[in-house]
């Protein structure tokens, strides 16, 4: 853990000044005041060129209050003392006219909550980097992919957040990140790269070009795969992607309640090989977010499914009172929405990705999944596509690159069928927004249902 230093886009001390006269605003029961402050840096290349570079800096303020059994927040994105007053009477103003709300728990009593421990995944380096840093590393990764046709960005951003209250609530976090991605396209087919890390230096952007570009040249003549259910091995990206599908669809308490989720019906069963557990888990050292939710709860590592066992959901301080138990930390700013587990992980098993290809006799290698779906909730349905790499495994060796399918395919199913994890795990940031992560493995699942193929 890093002590954030100069590049921090805001400080804990800018917080609480900015915060002290909005959490003593007459008329108000209770105060809260949320903070998030972010300063962005992205290069963009195309046609194995810079297009563009931008510099985006961010900070807005969340104040809500309490008046009675009404509760309602305002905004401004000016972080002064007047401003987060001003908010602080609109809420006011807002929650006198809107409608009581017998659910709502109060704000969180850090004498019953607990107080939180940042994670402050930090790199100082990374937060000070510059539009001719970035530029270095596309350069690079242009030179190592050798393509006349590469595409992608390179990012660098610092993050802060500040969770106060008049209850005694007092939370401070920071993380930076680093991400670059790279598709390189030959004409006939493409490949992909991509990396991930709170630390500029652990991010290998010529490793990320050789493998988009090793992807796209194996994949010169692809021919028609056959639609049907089959073995794969998935690497990490591609089950990057489903953890994060699992986690919007199945891991949060609202859903619990709703009756949307598999764990409404489920918890306590087996829905997944005994090699599965699936958390909630921003300690772990690949993953990246806060120590606190944002009504500053300290967050807990929860594991949804144990063992191949379905657990319980990560819960806010709403819906932990509906279903008695305690909070674990995961209020998503959202009561509409509900508690959201942003740093989902599958726990590494013990395989390398060549110990899963030689053990299939018949099946396909999957690179990544896009343009993915909810079909049904409950069940963890998806559907999507494959993208930037399809191969025939046979006889246990990567044979023929094959056009793209179209998949129809449960998440639990898929965990339930996995006949090996990878013991090699990656960090992939989400791909929209910039709150949370999701740490991978590659998998080897045993039934993978692909409904149709595309033409490329």
């Amino acid at each position: 853990m890093t002590e954030p230093g100069a590049g921090l886009p805001v400080t804990k001390e800018d917080v609480k000044r900015a915060s002290a006269q909005a959490l003593e605003i007459p008329g108000a029961d209770a105060v809260e005041v949320v903070v998030a402050a972010s300063a962005t840096g992205l290069t963009r290349y195309a046609v194995s060129q810079i297009i563009q570079n931008t510099v985006r800096n961010e900070t807005r303020a969340y104040v809500r209050v309490v008046v009675g059994d009404r509760v309602a927040t305002a905004s401004t994105t000016q972080l002064t003392p007047d401003s987060l007053a001003r908010a602080a009477e609109r809420a006011i103003e807002a929650a006198r006219a809107s409608r009581p709300d017998a659910e709502f728990p109060g704000l969180p009593d850090p004498s019953d909550v607990g107080k939180a421990d940042p994670v402050f995944r930090w790199d100082e380096a990374t937060a000070v980097r510059t539009p001719s840093d970035r530029a270095v590393k596309v350069r690079e990764i242009l030179a190592a992919s050798q393509a006349t046709n590469a595409a992608g960005i390179f990012e660098t951003s610092a993050h802060a957040y500040g969770v106060v209250s008049s209850l005694g609530i007092d939370c401070f976090d920071a993380y930076t990140r680093c991400v670059t991605t790279c598709l390189v396209d030959n004409g006939e087919s493409t490949g992909w790269g991509d990396a991930s890390s709170h630390d500029f230096d652990r991010v290998d952007v010529e490793a990320v070009a050789r493998r988009a570009a090793e992807k796209a040249e194996r994949g010169r003549g692809a021919r028609d795969g056959k639609p049907g259910t089959y073995e794969v091995v998935l690497e990490p990206a591609a089950v990057g992607v489903l953890l994060d599908y699992l986690a919007y669809v199945g891991m949060g308490a609202k859903q619990v309640i709703e009756g949307e989720s598999f764990l409404a019906s489920r918890a306590g069963e087996k829905v997944a090989a005994d090699g599965v557990t699936v958390a909630d888990d921003v300690f772990h050292p690949e993953s990246v977010g806060l120590g606190f939710d944002l009504e500053g709860v300290p967050k807990k590592r929860v594991a949804v499914i144990e063992g191949g066992v379905a657990k319980g959901p990560v819960t806010d301080l709403r819906t932990a009172r509906k279903l008695n138990v305690d909070p674990t930390g995961h209020y998503s700013g959202s009561s509409e929405y509900g508690p959201y587990a942003s740093n989902p992980v599958l726990e590494p098993g013990t395989m390398k990705v060549e110990e899963m290809i030689s053990s299939v006799a018949d099946g396909f290698l999957v690179t990544r999944f896009h343009y993915v779906n909810v079909l049904e909730r409950p069940t963890t349905l998806l559907t999507g596509m494959t993208r930037d790499g399809t191969f025939r495994i046979r006889s246990g060796e990567v044979a023929e690159p094959v056009h793209n399918f179209r998949f129809a395919h449960s998440v639990l199913d898929a965990l339930a069928s996995t006949r090996g994890v990878g013991s090699d795990v990656a960090g992939f940031a989400p791909e929209y927004g910039s709150f949370g992560s999701a740490v991978a493995p590659a998998l080897h699942v045993g039934e993978f249902t692909f409904a149709s193929t595309t033409s490329h």
